[in-house]
């Protein structure tokens, strides 16, 4: 079974911030592990240095620094008692950093973090929302980021959809699409779009059939590829002769499951226009892959990948490829 051992939650106070407390709560009741709270306080240089300039008596470091600190360190004392169950508490930790995103990025890498856990939106459009530090904390971090704007209700969850260019990056979020699908006892939805003005090629071999059916068989190909290479000898792709309708077995020790797997080409202008509203209406969770990239879409360019996770109303867990790990099936 999967584990989120250490989860950390970025938290500003606001209350979009709040909405990941509890989301935090139900994930380490479902996969354990303990729950850090963190607040960065943005270094004022600016406002100290022209403090200084104008004479005002005010040692920011000696004077104000340490009164937030300790005010920040009882508001997550009391936020961990009102929201967190005593077993899965752990610490609460302040910093200050002149970037907030990437004070938090660096902090879930260097302690080891399995899970980052923010709130969608604040309702006064504080710093912390999916639009603005938690859409560069799902950019950058090598910690999967879960973002929602709502608590997460585990017996609602029966459609998990992982978002694919048919690159072998964008594939990185399958396994743990499996995990989840093995803890909820959902489906999995492989999604994918045509873009009418995109670049969009197969390979030669998938040519001889219709646009969609070619796109298909590549996708299977492509993730049946993506297994072998990567070794992961445990999830194994069936087909079953219907178009978009297969299934896949999870071997875990010495039982076995079936999971079905569900594949949607949509065609639109947009790539994540069309995700966003398929997982809105369809989806119960959407994992998707920050960095990708193939002849079929330009899918994840640029900010495609935050852009999605901005606009959709569903929990959203953003995983970044590993860099070492395509080196390693390069080599």
């Amino acid at each position: 079974m999967i584990r989120f051992n250490k989860i950390l939650v970025p938290t500003d106070f606001s209350e979009g911030a709040e909405r990941a407390y509890a989301a935090a709560q139900q994930i380490s009741s479902i996969f354990g592990g303990k729950i850090d709270f963190l607040h960065i306080v943005p270094t004022l240089t600016y406002l100290s240095e022209s403090m200084k300039k104008m004479g005002v008596p005010i040692d920011m470091d000696r004077d104000l620094f340490p009164h937030i600190f300790r005010d920040s360190r009882h508001k997550m004392e009391q936020f961990m008692e009102d929201y967190i169950a005593e077993d899965s508490r752990g610490k609460v930790d302040v910093r200050t950093d002149r970037k907030v995103a990437a004070a938090i990025t660096t902090y879930a890498k260097e302690n080891g973090y399995d899970l980052i856990v923010m709130g969608a939106r604040g309702s006064h459009g504080t710093a912390l929302t999916r639009g603005s530090v938690t859409e560069r904390v799902i950019r950058k971090s090598s910690v999967p980021v879960f973002s929602t704007n709502s608590r997460v209700d585990a017996q609602s969850i029966s459609n998990i959809v992982v978002s694919t260019d048919g690159s072998q990056r964008s594939l990185s979020a399958f396994p743990m699409a499996v995990a989840l699908a093995q803890v909820f006892e959902a489906s999995i939805t492989l999604y994918h779009v045509i873009e009418l003005y995109g670049n969009h090629k197969v390979t030669p071999k998938f040519n001889h059939k219709d646009e969609q059916a070619s796109t298909y068989e590549f996708l299977i190909h492509e993730l049946q590829t993506f297994l072998e290479e990567q070794r992961i000898e445990s999830i194994e792709i069936h087909r079953t002769g219907v178009t978009g309708e297969d299934q896949i077995s999870i071997t875990d020790g010495r039982t076995t499951e079936k999971r079905d797997l569900h594949t949607v080409i949509e065609k639109g202008i947009t790539a994540h226009v069309e995700l966003e509203a398929y997982v809105n209406q369809h989806a119960d969770l959407l994992l998707t892959a920050t960095h990708g990239h193939s002849g079929l879409a330009h899918f994840f360019l640029g900010s495609t990948a935050e852009k999605v996770a901005l606009h959709v109303t569903k929990p959203v867990i953003t995983i970044r490829p590993s860099d070492k790990l395509f080196e390693k099936t390069r080599a």
